[in-house]
């Protein structure tokens, strides 16, 4: 075979392995997501394509360097080639152990939620591939060791070499003559695969602008999460203390939303609910650090990204890394660590970077923070005077101890938290804040639909000293009340006012409503495209949440201003005991606070509220886990980001 043709060979063998390789991985996320059955092929194309095209280069590249390494061993003679074949199959057993193991989680994501089945049969489908190459360059090496350079071995060649003991005698002669023979239909199957390859690449480069056809004439979409804000530290809000002056300046060209609820207390089933559009317990019925959010269903960056949308999210990671299940649909998915980087000025400058870069193309962006979370680190607000015994910045270290008792906090060491936790919410304000200003001076902004909003609140003495501060354990308003404003100019009312209650599950179906693509079956929450448009009251309707973090199962039912909240087993607690009443109701209207419970005194209204919370709960909680409900635990490193923030102790 001549040089040339064996280039081809060389080149077009390792880029079918690629393509093979890339294509199993990019089935297993489409398989994983149901792209097909949600009828989502825009997405599944590109989900192909995505690790195919890096597949088939990385394959090549492989393939051109195992000729080159042998070729040159095969020179000096049989023993160093053997040697180095027995060398490059050690190093192949050890980079799959390496895949299997500790890059597990890098390189083979999707295994979190995936079937072990499945896994094995992807990972065994990619070490196949890969044996298989090394296999065909060691075979050409030793077929050229024993032809003295020549690729082929003819019959009468083998049969002298073989009988005259050779290198391995005739059964070895006779698998290289029948290696040989296949030269014809390696070649054929090289060239096609590199006109594939050459194919795809061409449909890789297409599918941005391909992408941006789709989605012309649909304004983007910005989607901002401050993690832990609550609702009364906003100006906008009602609150009197000035710490969130850019917020509120967006709020005033926008529309705020004065009692939009979570559908969780805690990060991971609240954006969940958020993106998914269901209730946390009907999507799972365990939320925690080692439960993601199920790949079965629907996010919202899939749906915009079907449509043509550049998609890139830039979070603080945690429980909302895309570890967790939140990658899904987007392009880019940056996860930091904002303890580490010293804030969110660094996601706020990558998703700067990122919008001037996308340019006019339709773009879904989600930007997420945890700077209101503890630790407390900023004392715009407080007075050393306060701090008693707490040092300057209050970790979870401190938090720890105040809710295992070993800590008690005076009332100025409270207030001293309080003042910090303030602090936070004014920074996160000056970096988020300041960022969508830099959008609105360049022009950005106005082309754009923002949403700003948090996932839930924080306790800070409202009620129980022993589970303060803190977040995760009750329904109460301090963590369920949430901020939501929503700025377009020209299409959504300046400075309009909503005060009938709303989800925040409400949100993905508005906003694909507003972009006009069609609404998902699945979606549990209303669109609230008619009321952002033209200011109307939306209908009422009853606003649930679910899924505590620890403590006894608690679920809350809020029809107008009566809220109701039933814990129905106070005695089964997640992970630590919390007092509860089994049965609480509230008049927000004259009982802001929730001071006073009414359940002693039950109207109609209310029986027929908590008879629909019953239902809900029994279902919920009779019901059997979910062999999919049982996942691997999370990465340490994950874990330990997670412990910085305060969780798992």
């Amino acid at each position: 075979m001549s040089s040339s043709r064996r280039l081809v060979v060389v080149l077009g063998e390792g880029i079918a392995i690629g393509l093979f390789i890339g294509g199993v991985l990019g089935w297993w996320e489409v398989w994983l997501n149901s792209d097909l059955t949600h009828r989502m092929y825009w997405l599944a194309t590109q989900r192909l394509a995505g690790p195919m095209v890096p597949g088939a280069g990385w394959g090549a590249l492989a393939s051109a360097t195992l000729a080159l390494l042998l070729g040159e061993l095969a020179r000096r003679g049989r023993r160093p080639l053997w040697i180095g074949i027995v060398c490059l199959e050690h190093l192949w057993i050890a980079a799959l152990a390496a895949l299997a193991f500790p890059f597990r989680d890098t390189a083979l994501l999707l295994h979190r939620f995936s079937t072990y089945g499945l896994t094995r049969t992807v990972f065994g489908s990619i070490a196949a591939a890969s044996f298989l190459l090394l296999t065909g360059r060691s075979l050409d090496a030793l077929n050229r060791a024993w032809n003295s350079g020549d690729l082929d071995i003819t019959d009468a060649e083998a049969r002298g070499r073989a009988s005259a003991g050779g290198i391995t005698g005739r059964r070895f002669a006779g698998f290289l003559r029948a290696w040989g023979a296949l030269r014809r239909l390696r070649f054929v199957i090289a060239v096609l695969a590199l006109a594939s390859a050459g194919l795809l690449l061409i449909l890789w480069v297409l599918l941005p602008r391909l992408s941006a056809v789709r989605a012309s004439g649909r304004p983007s979409v910005i989607l901002v999460s401050i993690d832990t804000l609550r609702a009364d530290r906003l100006g906008a809000l009602g609150s009197a203390r000035p710490r969130t002056p850019l917020l509120d300046g967006i709020a005033t060209e926008g529309m705020v939303f004065e009692q939009a609820m979570s559908a969780a207390p805690w990060t991971l089933p609240s954006h969940a609910s958020l993106f998914a559009s269901r209730l946390p317990f009907d999507q799972r019925r365990l939320w925690d650090y080692n439960h993601e959010v199920p790949l079965r269903q629907t996010l919202l960056a899939e749906w915009f990204r079907e449509a043509g949308y550049r998609t890139a999210a830039f979070t603080g990671g945690g429980y909302v890394s895309s570890r967790c299940g939140f990658g899904q649909g987007f392009e880019i998915y940056e996860d930091h660590d904002e303890l580490i980087e010293g804030g969110p000025e660094t996601i706020a400058a990558a998703a700067l970077a990122w919008v001037r870069a996308v340019g006019r193309a339709p773009y879904f962006l989600f930007v997420h923070t945890y700077e209101p979370h503890y630790p407390y680190l900023h004392a715009d607000f407080a007075n050393p005077a306060d701090a008693g015994r707490l040092p300057r910045v209050v970790s979870p270290k401190e938090v720890d101890a105040i809710h295992r008792g070993e800590l008690i906090l005076s009332e100025a060491e409270r207030r001293y938290v309080t003042d910090l936790y303030d602090g936070d919410v004014a920074h996160a304000d000056r970096v988020i804040g300041g960022f969508l200003q830099t959008l609105t001076r360049q022009g950005i902004l106005d082309r754009a639909l923002v949403v700003v909003l948090s996932d839930h609140g924080e306790e800070l003495w409202d009620r129980e000293p022993a589970y303060s501060p803190d977040h995760g354990h009750s329904l109460y308003q301090e963590l369920v009340h949430v901020p939501l404003v929503v700025r377009w100019p020209g299409r959504v009312p300046a400075g309009s006012r909503i005060r009938k209650p709303v989800s925040l599950i409400d949100l993905a179906p508005t906003l694909l409503a507003l972009t006009g693509l069609p609404g998902d079956p699945a979606h549990q929450g209303r669109s609230l495209a008619r009321t952002m448009q033209t200011g109307e009251e939306p209908p009422p309707r009853s606003i649930l949440a679910e899924a505590i973090e620890y403590g006894p199962d608690r679920f809350m039912i809020r029809e107008g201003d009566l809220k109701v909240v039933l814990t129905p087993y106070p005695n089964r607690f997640n992970l630590v005991p919390i007092p509860a009443h089994t049965l609480e109701v509230f008049d927000l209207a004259a009982d802001p606070l929730e001071r006073h419970d009414l359940s002693a005194h039950l109207t109609k209204p209310v029986a027929e509220m908590v008879d629909v919370l019953w239902r809900r709960a029994r279902g919920v909680l009779s019901g059997a886990v979910r062999q999919d409900d049982q996942g691997p635990p999370l990465p340490e490193d994950l874990l330990q980001q997670l412990r910085s923030l305060g969780y798992l102790h």
